[in-house]
């Protein structure tokens, strides 16, 4: 089959125009795909790119427990791959041992047998106003809350969160502070057009209103923003002692206090990470590390979708440690987590939709060699 052809089947399937034949050519994507991608142009690769993991991402949220593996390739063949095991409705965890080695590929259908079970987090938040009165915003109606200075305060249809400046001047600053709950996330336009993403267990303080020479926000927790350029006005965001400094760009901050680090990962523009004395100029695909001594170490070579996964509703781990899965797992589900035995330091690489129940995720990563048990607000993890 020549290129274009392929080329032409890819896009038919993404049309959803392919035949049952046509669909079952997708297992040889691995090999065929190996010759076409130096042979389209950039913008035909990235058009279809973004096709495919838009598909992909609507294909995951809409199933209970979709899994499939992630191998160390561009992103257009782990795509394909993706699209693969999506065809044939099946999942899949990989283990990795320490030395990367694949020793074992489960599939798994669509089952339920662990005893317990818990559904995935949602959309939950509380909005603190300046006078300290709070809304629940899961229970809100859509339409107008409120105002804050001059500025109308709107949960949109979408569930998501607006602040709309009215034309007058503020006559003060007032700020206001939005936490999700662990099983929580939300989505929010501050004032300026900057859209924050807040995962579980996060917390954004941030003025109704921006003024002045800048615009500051705190953040704990985790949050993705893609900034309002202003050249005018600097975004900045504060995170304990260090500052994200930035005019407009987009990126992902990870500040939860039990990870061993505070990561900054820039997808686009550029961004100036301060933490007293150390500065680092991240580009885009960097990420910064704040570590416990105050030291910012520069990571060139991040996986973005792993990072921005979450916010994309999926959990990808790519060579992830039982321990980090599992601290993800935590937030999202709202449980707390504990360990018989020695902690194994085997790696696991795979993705499944945060839109899964707890029973489905725990049963894939079963098969894959991990024990499990649910214990109220607890899950047991077993070697």
């Amino acid at each position: 089959m020549s290129n274009q052809k392929v080329l032409a089947l890819l896009q038919k399937y993404l049309d959803g125009k392919a035949t049952f034949e046509e669909k079952a050519l997708i297992d040889k994507w691995y090999s065929l795909l190996e010759n076409i991608e130096d042979d389209i142009t950039v913008g035909d690769q990235t058009t279809l790119k973004e096709k495919l993991y838009q598909q992909i991402v609507a294909e995951l949220n809409k199933k209970e427990a979709i899994v499939v593996p992630f191998y160390k390739r561009s992103f257009f063949r782990v795509a394909a791959s993706v699209a693969i095991l999506l065809l044939v409705s099946i999942g899949a965890f990989l283990i990795y041992n320490n030395k990367n080695k694949h020793t074992e590929v489960a599939k798994v259908e669509k089952t339920n047998s662990l005893n317990s079970d818990v559904v995935p987090g949602g959309n939950k938040a509380i909005l603190t106003l300046a006078d300290g009165s709070t809304i629940i915003l899961d229970n809100a109606a859509n339409g107008n809350l409120t105002e804050q200075g001059n500025t109308k305060v709107i949960k949109l249809d979408d569930g998501q969160l607006a602040y709309n400046t009215l034309n007058e001047k503020p006559t003060e600053i007032v700020y206001n502070t939005i936490s999700t709950p662990r099983g929580g996330q939300y989505q929010l336009t501050l004032a300026d057009g900057t859209k924050v993403w807040l995962n579980a267990a996060s917390t954004l303080r941030f003025p109704a209103t921006f003024s002045g020479n800048e615009r500051k926000v705190e953040l704990t927790g985790e949050g993705y923003f893609e900034v309002a350029k202003n050249a005018a006005m600097p975004f900045k965001v504060s995170v304990n002692n260090m500052t994200v400094e930035v005019l407009g760009t987009h990126f992902n901050i990870n500040s939860y206090s039990d990870e061993a680090s505070i990561k900054t990962t820039l997808l686009e523009g550029a961004v100036k990470v301060t933490n007293g004395d150390a500065v680092q100029m991240l580009s885009p695909s960097n990420q910064a590390q704040l570590t416990a001594d105050g030291e910012i170490r520069l990571n060139r070579n991040v996986d973005i979708e792993d990072v921005v996964a979450w916010k994309n509703g999926i959990f990808n781990f790519s060579g992830t440690a039982i321990e980090n899965i599992m601290r993800q797992i935590s937030r999202w589900y709202d449980l707390d987590v504990s360990y018989e035995g020695a902690i194994s330091k085997e790696t696991f690489s795979g993705v499944v939709s945060r839109n899964s129940n707890l029973s489905q995720v725990l049963k894939i990563m079963e098969q894959a060699g991990v024990k499990f048990k649910i214990e109220g607000k607890k899950i047991i993890v077993m070697y």
